[in-house]
């Protein structure tokens, strides 16, 4: 979270510490350290590099997995489990394949977005949830030997994607695609987004496509289930523009709110917006060119040479894996976790309790030029070149100064560190 320096009353005294490379912010048993959405328990380390500030937890991994936020609490107990699951396994697979780029700079082995697993820490975590991962104790899914990159989103329509269709490269088995039984149940059964090819055009400007001419066709071309990626043809005059579907999913999701913010993400039948513009890797493309008959409605000089694009898809996220509302369908009609697992995977789980570390460090944010953290009870800091203090609960910001960073503590805080000095804020 980024945020200003703490307001302070005339007269008032505050404690600002001098700079150093980094800290480590320990909280003593009961006290949560919240930033932005979550709150945390492990030791959150704060750092300074030159693109900003870091702030990466060390937990255990059953406190990480308590902490993922990936489904409801309210769904039925088997999908919560096979939820549980998955998240052990990714996490496993993640840190048997190593490092990042970006946790490599930042020293973490797994994020906290969409983009790993969506960590909120455990301090919100429901009953259900907690049930889930305790029942599921150290299981994992492995595939010849090595933790599986079990890969989920949150619902896949009528199938699922084998990761080949998706991103390329040779597909894997437990990732191939099956029947995803949903339909009944996930809210993104259909979704549908319309365009003219101005529109259009101006959107995927934005990240360097000119088509050169008037487009004549926008079509989607498919290799076939288990043979690769699909593209999407743009067709003009002077020859065709393949996009690849994930890009021409990226583009309309970046660009097109930025550009178009009254019509995309466009409205849901049922009200609302959808969460995104294109919502998976499931569509398909109809394209209408100019209707000739409009032409005699224009006023002399426009050629009225607008055509539309429709885009018609199910599902949300990239489609590949288990599918979390197919998993809730399967648990609403009978089906353990096992059999879920088995039917997205083809995989049962087994003891990975040697397979994982005692503890994970997740990165919570990164380039970040202030982070303010909230601890509602104690916590011991640590300093290069510092004894270990003990601070008391309050706001505290660290802010990016130099090349390392300042704290600053809650206003009117009392304790002695050398560390720290007292600035008094006189009024004018």
């Amino acid at each position: 979270m980024l945020l200003a320096a703490p307001a302070v009353g005339p007269g008032s005294v505050t404690i600002v510490s001098q700079q150093v490379e980094a800290v480590s912010l320990t909280p003593e048993a009961g006290t949560t350290l919240s930033l932005g959405r979550g709150a945390y328990e492990g030791t959150l380390d704060i750092t300074s590099h030159h693109a900003g500030l870091a702030a990466v937890e060390e937990t255990t991994i059953d406190r990480y997995l308590l902490g993922i936020t990936e489904v409801p609490s309210s769904w039925p107990d088997e999908s919560l489990a096979a939820q549980a699951v998955a998240a052990r396994t990714y996490l496993a697979w993640t840190l048997f394949r190593g490092r990042s780029i970006n946790g490599t700079k930042y020293d973490y082995d797994i994020c906290a977005s969409q983009f790993c697993q969506v960590y909120r820490g455990p301090g919100g975590a429901a009953d259900a949830w907690a049930t889930a991962v305790n029942r599921t104790g150290g299981e994992i899914l492995v595939y010849e030997g090595s933790p599986a990159q079990a890969l989920y989103s949150s619902s896949a329509g009528s199938r699922t994607r084998s990761v080949q269709d998706i991103w390329g490269g040779a597909g894997v088995p437990y990732l191939e695609a099956v029947d995803s039984p949903e339909l009944a149940y996930t809210p993104y059964e259909r979704w549908e987004l319309v365009v003219t090819t101005d529109v259009f055009q101006r959107v995927f400007a934005r990240s360097g496509y000119d088509f050169g001419a008037r487009i004549e066709d926008v079509s989607l071309r498919s290799p076939g289930e288990g043979n690769g990626p699909e593209s999407v043809e743009v067709r003009t005059e002077q020859g065709v523009t393949p996009i690849p579907a994930t890009r021409f999913r990226a583009i309309f999701n970046v660009h097109g709110p930025d550009l178009y913010p009254g019509l995309m993400p466009a409205a849901r039948p049922t009200g609302g917006r959808w969460p995104q513009t294109v919502l998976s890797y499931s569509f398909e493309v109809g394209y209408e060119p100019p209707r000739p008959e409009r032409h005699r409605l224009l006023p002399p000089g426009e050629t009225g040479a607008t055509g539309t694009l429709t885009v018609v898809g199910e599902g949300w996220g990239h489609g590949v894996g288990m599918s979390q509302w197919g998993a809730m369908a399967m648990a609403s009609g009978g089906s353990s976790y096992e059999s879920i697992l088995d039917h997205y995977y083809g995989l049962e789980p087994s003891d990975g309790a040697g397979r994982l570390p005692a503890t994970v460090r997740v990165g919570l944010l990164v380039e970040q030029p202030a982070i303010e953290v909230l601890a509602d009870g104690p916590f011991v800091l640590e300093a290069p070149g510092f004894d270990p203090v003990e601070v008391p609960a309050g706001e505290w910001v660290f802010r990016r100064s130099g090349s390392g960073l300042v704290i600053v503590g809650p206003s009117g805080a009392v304790y002695d560190s050398p560390l720290f000095r007292r600035i008094r804020w006189q009024p004018r």
